[in-house]
């Protein structure tokens, strides 16, 4: 009970219950009706509800050019959007994706550590029979990547890790790199298994071959910006940015004004 009872109310309880007025049942009933949250210490939550909406709008952006740059590139109708934004382990990232599949191992800068760009093999073949002036169509075999393959594909995540850096320019100058592709997921422990990360789980359609993108973002690479990870912080920063951008805009088209003397 969160109520605290003064001594009079004390008294009156008691007498209710040596008349029989009350159970003693009941009184045991209401004093454990207590709200009780269970909390696994092996996986906690280090991402509050308002930090992983934040990452959602901005991973919005994100699809949205990813799908105009890949429209345009591949030559065909593409379609990336947001299906969800979670927090796990990345033990738990590891086993949820197959193997073979494409792992780009992206540096962060200027924050220290790095994040996991995946793409389902079906969407990566679909890509590169693209690039080969193919239809886009899959391929339901199981195998790793030729060099070839390996070089038109590390050309598609350069391309999108441009997106990733406007996507994200209201919280962070990122400057995100590709590191190196794997192809197995036990070769790509960028943190200990337990650690927490949050996943950015993205439908993507090629054409008539749908898959998942998979942005995997630890939360020790993250940490030093998690303040700023809130939409109030955003807003913000938009409205300063498109103050100052309207503002230069402005003073470069009143120097360029002659007036006649």
């Amino acid at each position: 009970m969160n109520e605290v009872l003064s001594q009079d109310e004390i008294d009156q309880l008691l007498t209710a219950i040596s008349t029989g007025d009350i159970e003693t049942e009941e009184v045991t009933q209401a004093a454990d009706q207590r709200k009780i949250k269970i909390y696994d210490f092996k996986r906690p939550d280090k991402f509050s509800k308002d930090q992983i909406r934040t990452v959602s709008i901005m991973h919005e952006t994100f699809a949205r050019l990813t799908t105009t740059a890949l429209s345009a590139q591949l030559r065909s109708l593409v379609h990336v959007h947001v299906a969800s934004v979670d927090q796990l382990t990345y033990e738990e990232f590891i086993r949820s994706i197959p193997n073979p599949t494409t792992l780009g191992i992206i540096n962060m800068d200027p924050l220290k550590g790095s994040a996991v760009l995946e793409i389902d093999p079906a969407i990566t073949y679909s890509i590169i029979d693209r690039q080969f002036g193919g239809q886009g169509e899959g391929t339901k075999i199981s195998r790793d990547l030729s060099d070839i393959e390996q070089a038109v594909m590390e050309g598609i995540i350069v391309r999108i890790l441009g997106n990733l850096r406007e996507a994200w320019s209201q919280v962070i100058d990122l400057r995100p790199r590709l590191g190196q592709i794997e192809t197995n997921p036990q070769f790509a422990q960028i943190v200990p298994p337990t650690e927490m990360v949050i996943l950015v789980t993205l439908e993507t359609k090629v054409g008539e071959v749908e898959g998942m993108m998979n942005f995997c973002i630890p939360y020790l690479t993250i940490e030093p910006i998690i303040s700023k990870l809130s939409a109030q912080y955003m807003y913000s920063s938009v409205r300063s940015g498109a103050t100052t951008e309207n503002l230069t805009i402005l003073k470069d088209r009143l120097a360029a004004i002659e007036i006649p003397i």
